[in-house]
């Protein structure tokens, strides 16, 4: 009975926040000193006591981790706090969704905990778990992320996979075919549907096959635990389309509607549909050109005359029992909801700390509190110290002994900056020291810092590390780190981009190395030998975007490479800078039999108005299609001729205009307003004749176009 009264006595929000701060600290401090060093041993001897106060009023202390933020009895700590974010992302990027400390707990634990934590290539989440059980921390448990689901297979594990986001790694599994279980589910619908479609949007395969497609699909509309579709859920897939490329979603689309299990589950599935659900559905198939399945807007009609609604039925016996649908509901479960009841489950002081925890240190107003959230803030703490630093080297009177000591501090904060991802201020630091090594009583000292300090190996290879884990996070303070750094920087930079698994951070790397300009090209060039085919593609994108024109001989064969990704990145390099070569790559393209590097030889044809290709447009457009099974790509040649705008490709839109079919009508109906709305690309008067047909169309959107354009080409 006292452990149950123990466990139920308030936390003290600020001893708690106190004690998580010396838990970072004490991180930082692990790595930087050795075991029998006076400051590591202070550092773990006040942890150690603040974690003993909590010990007082409970036996153990749980802290929960969602990415970036801490939680603590199911309440979110403040958020913009920012070590308790610092502290979260570690823990997070290590596969921790929970630790908890234990009264007993004592400075060997802690000690082994981050030695554990603090390894480079350390193991991750149960493999992290498992080895401090090796370790012998009885009085410190470690709850991992679970991945059980994955079955990797033999020689095919992501490399670095503590560098990745957690929850891309379900994606990445699920898109390969290597998730089972149950819960595979459950675990990509409780994603945020934006992040879903984002790493989708990546890593999904150009020629995925119908099975992948239909992986992530039943994921949502089909799920196992159920009998056909799901519509709780169908919110979610809506999102997620939303937030594909505009290919996806079409393939997407296809997949989900034109293919159900069955008439009956598809009616059923839209009769629990709120109106603007269904409204959102229609509007995607619109923006994205595509006809609506029959059999799907049949059904819509159908339930639109219905009057009948399925709602939740809610009953309530005379023994005072209450149904949903006849499952009987909880009495302590109804009790939940009643107003004003949450006092029978929570202590009137219990709650108002927790509120209070909730809302922040900031928005304490007593004196103490103001105290602690200016001065406690690490970060913060730091900033300013180096600040006055910096302030100090610029003293005349300084000695060199006291200069010497000065760089040495600054040294180790920068050290500490690099772990917490501080760009803008190792910045600071390094354009203040350079400017000393130009001109100043002690430049050899500050051009010694400069070369053996900075531009040392080992700061450039933990940099790369803090670029790769925080560059996100503080963009503006990483390009301007990395571009007084950058003649170092470039080499180790392609590296890692070359080896990087994560998409996202290979996006950010990229972005930093073009900021670098023509430094980058050389070694770009040199890379282009790599057998990897998204290294090849990655230095093409660098060549052109870091204006690399005088490199293009070097790119050209790559037009024909066995890659498709390779193959049009490389055109569209050639296409950048305008070479005589690229018109009959297009060409070439043009006439595949692979429809995707076709579409994109379409797309680029537009994108950089080549005027030379249009006759091969207008090919493409004229030919046969009785049963317009190729709609899609007759549009996208409607939209590239737009973007030229060269006047001869309006003759061959009359005729399109004004050709028949006998089948699918309803694409050709799309083509023709596909036509209208894209006139005006072209000049005004070759567009007239269109005009004149447009007004005396059946088609109303066609009419309404055709009478503003007459407006605007009418003297």
């Amino acid at each position: 009975m006292d452990e149950v009264k123990k466990e139920k006595i308030p936390i003290n929000v600020q001893l708690l926040s106190d004690a998580i701060i010396e838990l970072n600290i004490l991180r930082r401090n692990i790595v930087l000193y050795p075991h029998e060093h006076p400051i590591l041993k202070d550092s773990v001897k006040r942890t150690i006591d603040l974690l003993k106060k909590l010990f007082e009023l409970r036996s153990n202390i749980t802290l929960g981790i969602a990415k970036d933020v801490l939680v603590f009895d199911k309440y979110t700590l403040d958020k913009k706090n920012p070590v308790f974010r610092e502290f979260a992302l570690i823990l997070y990027s290590k596969g921790i969704a929970a630790i908890s400390f234990y009264s007993g707990l004592d400075a060997r634990e802690l000690i082994w905990l981050y030695e554990l934590i603090t390894m480079r290539e350390g193991p991750i989440g149960k493999g992290l778990l498992e080895l401090a059980e090796r370790k012998g921390l009885k009085n410190i448990k470690i709850s991992p992320v679970d991945i059980s689901d994955f079955a990797f297979e033999r020689d095919r594990l992501r490399p670095e996979a503590s560098e990745r986001m957690i929850w891309e790694d379900y994606i990445y599994g699920l898109l390969e075919g290597k998730l089972s279980g149950k819960d595979v589910g459950d675990i990509v619908i409780n994603m945020p549907p934006e992040k879903v479609a984002s790493v989708i949007n990546i890593s999904m395969p150009e020629n995925a096959s119908e099975e992948t497609y239909d992986k992530v699909i039943s994921t949502y509309l089909r799920r196992r635990d159920r009998l056909g579709l799901s519509s709780e859920v169908f919110g979610k897939f809506l999102s997620f389309i939303d937030n594909l490329k505009p290919q996806l979603k079409a393939l997407f689309l296809h997949r989900a509607f034109n293919r159900p299990s069955s008439e009956a589950e598809v009616e059923r599935l839209l009769s629990e549909l709120k109106d603007e659900d269904v409204k959102r559905l229609f509007k995607v198939f619109k923006e994205q050109s595509l006809t609506i399945p029959y059999s799907l807007k049949n059904i819509i009609d159908k339930l639109a005359m219905s009057k009948e609604k399925n709602e939740i039925a809610f009953d309530i016996t005379p023994k005072g029992s209450t149904f949903v649908n006849d499952i009987e509901i909880d009495k302590s479960i109804i009790a939940l909801f009643e107003k004003d009841n949450t006092s029978v489950f929570i202590g009137k002081e219990y709650q108002g700390d927790m509120d209070i925890m909730l809302k922040g240190v900031e928005t304490r107003k007593d004196k103490i509190a103001e105290t602690f959230r200016q001065e406690c803030g690490e970060m913060t703490e730091d900033r300013a110290f180096s600040e006055v630093i910096l302030e100090l080297l610029q003293i005349d009177s300084i000695s060199k002994e006291d200069y010497l000591k000065l760089l040495t501090k600054l040294s180790e904060l920068v050290s500490d900056f690099l772990e917490m991802g501080m760009f803008q201020e190792i910045c600071d630091i390094y354009n203040t020291i350079y400017s000393h090594s130009l001109s100043g009583r002690f430049k050899d000292e500050a051009l010694s810092m400069v070369h053996y300090f900075f531009q040392s190996e080992q700061f450039i290879v933990r940099l790369v590390d803090a670029l790769k884990f925080f560059g996100r996070y503080n963009r503006e303070g990483a390009v301007k780190l990395t571009r007084v750094l950058r003649l170092y920087l470039i080499g180790p930079l392609l590296n890692a981009l070359s080896d990087e698994v994560n998409p996202t951070v290979r996006k950010f790397l990229i972005t930093i190395l073009n900021t670098f300009g023509s430094n980058v090209i050389p070694e770009a060039v040199i890379r282009l030998n790599d057998k990897r085919w998204y290294v090849v593609r990655n230095m093409i994108i660098l060549i052109r975007e870091c204006g690399g024109k005088d490199s293009l001989r070097e790119v050209i064969p790559f037009t024909k490479n066995e890659n498709k990704k390779v193959c049009t990145e490389a055109l569209k390099t050639l296409l950048h800078f305008g070479d005589s070569e690229a018109p009959s790559c297009l060409k070439e393209y043009l006439k595949s039999d692979d429809m995707w590097l076709r579409d994109q030889a379409i797309i680029l044809s537009g994108t950089y108005r080549v005027k030379d290709i249009v006759p091969d447009l207008i090919e493409l457009l004229e030919k046969k299609d009785m049963f317009a099974f190729k709609s899609d790509c007759k549009i996208s040649v409607i939209r590239a001729l737009a973007q030229i705008g060269d006047p001869q490709a309006i003759e061959p839109l009359k005729r399109l205009y004004s050709s028949k079919t006998l089948l699918n009508r309803e694409a050709l109906n799309e083509i023709k307003v596909e036509i209208f709305k894209t006139l005006n690309g072209y000049p005004v008067d070759a567009i007239k004749p269109l005009i004149e047909l447009g007004l005396k169309s059946k088609i109303e959107e066609i009419r309404s176009i055709s009478k503003r354009l007459l407006e605007k080409v009418s003297p």
